[in-house]
């Protein structure tokens, strides 16, 4: 969640200046395109490859490009199709799924996760000094639960994931791991700490209440096939989707991780595969009313917590959200650990979806956002 946000900040407080120096000639995919091309070529970083997506009809784009190579290794110049690990923004999905859920019944986010967990996983929870029927589903998505964060409260997970990369990781591990490795984080509700074990636990509610896998429970609550999500899948859990082209390269600084096996980030913290296009299609499918089924759930996962997290932003039921200080800018997103965001302004009916090959460089994403705003301001 830390990637980019500061970013984002400065954006929205400080982009009218910068957009009044820029000459904003050509058509929307020119415009776009020039922006990727800059991000690769720019010298203040190093950026291999950048992918993007910007819908919004209202302002009358829908683009999709990619400029620079898939890899560290340059040998395969990046298409837009091509899918890539979204790490963290899988918790949207996942948060999302839980919220249809609770439409059908099957779930109150009120209610403490022991109604809906296993009682193995119970057990792990109290002998690691937590009280889990005085944890809520709503305070799992919102990180107020207090849970240790196993997978970036610790780097010794990481260190060891490090030492057997192709280990096949279980849910039940990753409770453990975090059991084992840290100390609850506050009473639950009584402070905000990201947590991905509580986001874990969530992946196991959906699995249980919907009788299926969770690739399978998230496919259908949240109707990827209708919507025509055909980049999108649950990695390891679910078949490969048919005619994709090979997956763009996943690092942790210059090592690369792409064939570590996904369960070391699976199960509900993280897991998908997607493309810019997908992410940017469910951003705009889900804020059109077309994911939930009923009107009031929207505003439920939107409504704003006790505890808001960093100083700059707010944590919602699996969203971040900004706004700028200096404007009515405001802006729900979320970022992914191998430097995947993506970010819808309702205000301009404008989603946006962005993927860096390597580095965590905010420059095109800023000038995407100053080109909207800029277009807005045209109206």
């Amino acid at each position: 969640m830390k990637y980019y946000v500061f970013g984002l900040v400065l954006c929205l407080l400080s982009c009218k200046s910068q957009k009044d120096a820029v000459n904003y000639t050509g058509s929307h995919e020119e415009i776009l395109t020039r922006i990727l091309e800059e991000e690769v070529q720019s010298t203040d970083a190093t950026v291999t490859g950048v992918s993007l997506t910007v819908i919004s009809p209202q302002l009358g784009i829908d683009f999709s490009g990619a400029s620079g190579y898939d890899s560290m290794t340059k040998n395969h110049v990046l298409t837009p199709d091509q899918p890539f690990r979204i790490a963290s923004l899988t918790k949207t999905f996942v948060a999302t799924s839980i919220l249809r859920l609770r439409e059908k019944g099957l779930v109150s986010i009120d209610d403490p996760i022991t109604n809906y967990i296993s009682k193995e996983h119970i057990a792990i929870l109290e002998k690691g000094g937590y009280t889990p029927s005085h944890i809520t589903i709503k305070q799992c998505m919102t990180h107020t639960s207090g849970l240790f964060d196993y997978a970036e409260g610790n780097m010794d997970y990481i260190t060891e994931a490090a030492k057997d990369p192709y280990k096949r990781w279980t849910r039940t591990e990753q409770i453990q791991w975090a059991m084992d490795h840290g100390e609850p984080k506050g009473a639950p509700g009584e402070n905000y700490h990201y947590s991905d074990t509580g986001y874990v636990l969530l992946g196991e509610i959906i699995e249980k209440q919907t009788n299926k896998g969770l690739a399978e429970g998230i496919r259908e609550l949240l109707k990827f096939d209708t919507l025509g999500m055909t980049s999108t899948w649950l990695e390891s859990l679910e078949d490969r989707p048919d005619g994709l082209p090979t997956s763009v390269r996943r690092y942790m600084e210059t090592l690369d991780a792409s064939d570590w096996d996904n369960s070391v980030d699976l199960y509900g913290g993280g897991g998908l595969q997607s493309t810019t296009r997908d992410l940017a299609v469910f951003l705009q499918a889900l804020f059109s009313g077309k994911v939930y089924e009923k009107q009031e759930t929207l505003p439920v996962m939107l409504l704003k917590s006790e505890f808001s997290g960093d100083p700059l932003t707010e944590y919602r039921l699996g969203f971040g959200y900004i706004k700028g200080k200096k404007s009515d800018i405001e802006a729900y997103m979320h970022s992914g650990f191998w430097g995947t965001l993506f970010i819808h302004f309702p205000a301009y009916n404008c989603s946006i979806a962005i993927n860096h090959t390597n580095d965590e460089s905010n420059g095109a994403l800023q000038k995407v956002i100053n080109y909207i705003q800029w277009l807005a301001e045209q109206q």
